[in-house]
């Protein structure tokens, strides 16, 4: 199924469009070239919005906008209703036309910012080789979107190259798993049959059961573990599902904080410093605080020191010089003088002696009174000075205190003003968010993780009541011979129920094993880097796995050129199972991809349309010469995306 029109009216910037994919040459290839806010990308968002009712590649600008075009809502009249309607016409194999329609019919209200919505229709309109005529609605027409692109897996159709790193991640995988579930109609299987047998086994057991009390009790407690297998299962798969999307909003978490500081640790580590130099500033200015009056105490003191130190000096010289204390008595002296005879020797003074005697009394009267002055002060002399000494000790230490916390300080101040440049120009608070959400989803995938191991355990202990029960249940039957028809049939139904079940699992492995092959076919075959990959495989739940050429998978670490490949391929390995050829859209096809590999891209684009239809929309500097000069002579038609000067309308050009 390839589109051949598709028809625009008031969809946006398109007022009245019609664009025809005519396939001129041997290529199915079609190309849009246009600046970024010409409505390029409205292309892929209006397929998206005919078919599925949502617009998943608008920018954050146009959400502001009504999906009504701008200049219909201008010229509209106050009251006056107005459509916005997007065909899709497509053709398959067998020329069999296929149209999709989506109308939205809006009020346009003068004084109102946006239009008012009344209603939107969706239909289909099939006709056949033979021209006969069927509309489709509702269900009936969601059917046919489903067979066209289903909805889980439209992203491997309708690609956006900008959103490369939303491919293969855990939720896309559930999706196509999903998806593969559907196309391979193992649904039916499941939804029709499955239950229906269900339905009628559990009819017979309760039919078997009316025979005997036995019987009946048996087969209360076998559905009992059948209901509760049921029931884990359920869960199970919640649980992988909590998982997956738990992984790919930890992928996104981590893909948006790389390299993006943890803002909460940061700020309480800011706050922890900022207490702590709050706490040291006091300190601090206690110990200036003790300092100053330490110097206030002795200030004089410390004044007076070298006058201290002299008077000490000159006490200790006069001792030494025998000069204090008085070496003569002074009372002795006055008693000779008084009884003019030396009280030593008994010879009486002469006029001589007794002149020596009063001027020797003389010296010593000054000698004594200086020398007493001098003892009298030495001791506080000595205690001043062994004050000062312990000023100086004490002053000693708090000066290296200080110093201690000045540099603590300093250092506080840097380790602050590291984190605020640390923290400059970001969104705190939407960072924390980010945290937070990480944290929260780390914890649900941890959570759920360890509840699915609990819950399979739990499975399988079911699995081995259910066997024992049913055991039971088989043995009571067999005893009464009224039960032997209905036995029969309760076997073929549980017989049938396994034959479902292999069934399905059968369908699914190989649907799966026919999409690696031909992934890996397809991969290997376009892959410009021969030497570098080594495998492809897909598990279970559909995660893909690419293996680099030294055995370890790589699929995280490969760069965007080569994951638009791989994308390519499996979808392509899609279509191989799906039965369906849908045509492959993809907007800003080179937008994440490096100058080397464009060219390399280019070509793989060109040999997929010679297989499938292929629409690539490009800006014009991913239009570059190396990449125009390869698919000019491939494409079929080149349209230009051209901005009226009111910026309300865009016209397309055919180049």
């Amino acid at each position: 199924m390839r589109i051949e029109r598709i028809a625009l009216k008031n969809y946006r910037q398109f007022k009245n469009t019609e664009v025809l994919f005519n396939k001129k040459l041997e290529s199915d290839l079609h190309i849009f070239i246009g600046k970024n806010g010409t409505g390029k990308t409205n292309i892929l968002n209006a397929i998206n919005w005919c078919l599925y009712r949502d617009e998943p590649h608008l920018s954050k600008d146009s959400h502001q906008l009504p999906i009504l075009n701008l200049k219909c809502i201008e010229d509209a009249k106050d009251g006056e209703d107005k459509e916005v309607i997007v065909e899709i016409h497509t053709k398959t194999g067998e020329n069999k036309y296929i149209m999709f329609k989506r109308r939205a019919v809006y009020r346009v209200y003068k004084g109102e910012e946006q239009p008012i919505h009344q209603y939107t229709k969706f239909e289909v309109i099939a006709n056949d080789e033979k021209g006969n005529t069927e509309i489709f609605e509702d269900e009936e027409a969601n059917s046919y979107v489903e067979r066209f692109v289903p909805k889980a897996i439209r992203e491997f159709f309708f690609f956006d190259g900008e959103r490369l790193d939303t491919y293969f991640r855990e939720t896309t995988a559930q999706n196509i798993r999903h998806a593969i579930f559907v196309i391979s109609q193992v649904e039916l299987l499941d939804s029709r049959v499955e239950k229906r047998l269900n339905k009628i086994l559990r009819e017979l057991r309760k039919e078997a059961g009316k025979i005997s009390p036995e019987i009946e009790e048996t087969r209360k407690r076998l559905e009992e573990e059948e209901d509760k297998l049921k029931i884990i299962k359920e869960r199970i798969e919640g649980y992988k599902k909590q998982i997956a999307i738990s992984k790919t909003i930890i992928g996104e978490c981590n893909r948006k904080l790389r390299g993006v500081p943890d803002v909460s640790d940061l700020e309480d580590e800011r706050l922890r410093l900022k207490t702590r130099k709050k706490h040291t500033k006091k300190l601090l200015d206690e110990k200036v605080k003790v300092k100053q009056n330490l110097l206030f105490e002795y200030g004089i003191n410390i004044i007076m020191w070298p006058a201290i130190e002299m008077s000490i000096e000159k006490i200790s010289e006069k001792r030494k010089n025998k000069e204090i204390p008085p070496t003569i008595n002074k009372s002795l002296l006055d008693s000779i003088l008084k009884n003019k005879v030396c009280s030593i020797c008994g010879t009486p003074l002469d006029n001589k002696t007794e002149k020596n005697v009063t001027n020797l009394l003389k010296e010593i009267k000054l000698s004594s009174s200086v020398a007493q002055q001098l003892l009298s002060i030495e001791n506080p002399l000595y205690l001043l000075k062994e004050k000062i000494k312990q000023f100086e000790e004490k002053i000693k230490g708090l000066t290296h205190e200080i110093i201690n916390y000045e540099n603590e300080l300093e250092d506080l101040e840097k380790k602050m003003g590291k984190i605020d440049k640390s923290l400059s120009g970001y969104n705190s608070e939407k960072i924390k968010g980010l945290h937070s959400d990480l944290k929260k989803f780390q914890d649900v995938h941890d959570d759920s993780l360890e509840l699915l191991g609990r819950s399979k355990n739990k499975k399988n202990e079911i699995k081995e009541n259910i066997k024992i029960h049913k055991k039971i249940y088989d043995e009571e039957i067999k005893k009464e011979e009224k039960a032997r028809i209905l036995r029969k049939e309760i076997d073929f139904c549980g017989k049938s129920l396994n034959v479902v079940e292999k069934t399905k699992e059968d369908i699914m492995n190989e649907n799966r094993e026919i999409i690696e092959a031909e992934t890996k076919k397809l991969f290997f075959k376009l892959i410009w880097k021969k030497e570098t990959f080594q495998d492809i495989n897909i598990n279970d739940n559909y995660d893909i796995n690419l293996i680099h050429s030294m055995g370890y998978d790589c699929l995280g670490s490969i760069g965007a050129a080569e994951r638009e490949l791989l994308a390519l391929s499996f979808t392509l390995a899609l279509h191989t199972i799906s039965g369906f050829d849908s045509p492959i859209l993809i907007d800003t096809p080179v937008a994440r991809v490096s100058d080397e590999h464009r060219v390399n891209l280019g070509n793989v684009f060109s040999e997929v349309s010679n297989i499938k239809q292929m629409i690539l929309l490009f800006t014009p500097a991913e239009y570059s010469e190396d990449i125009s000069k390869l698919l000019d002579i491939k494409s079929s038609n080149r349209f230009l995306c051209k901005l009226l000067p009111d910026e309300n309308e865009t016209k397309l050009e055919v180049i």
